[in-house]
């Protein structure tokens, strides 16, 4: 494996664990919000946003790994509705 390979599949590896983390994070989050707690407001927007962030470069993973150019978009990506 090239270093560039290793390197992207590290990456990669990466990404898949933050968008797991940050989903569980803001689940927790969202419960503490749920019981009354304030400040877990903040946390989930925090979260939500990295989520996001962290997703977003998941695509372009899957992209890359399906031989789409780094702009293209993502297959059914305008079939989602997402609130």
């Amino acid at each position: 494996m090239t270093y560039e390979q290793e390197f992207l599949k590290d990456f990669g590896d990466w990404v898949a664990t933050q968008v797991a983390v940050h989903q569980m994070a803001m689940v927790a989050a969202q419960e503490e919000m749920a019981n009354g707690d304030e400040r877990a407001k903040d946390a989930v927007i925090r979260y939500e946003s990295r989520l996001s962030a962290y997703q977003f470069l998941a695509g372009k993973f899957e992209n890359y790994q399906a031989g789409k150019g780094f702009h293209d978009l993502p297959d059914g990506l305008f079939e989602q509705v997402n609130y």
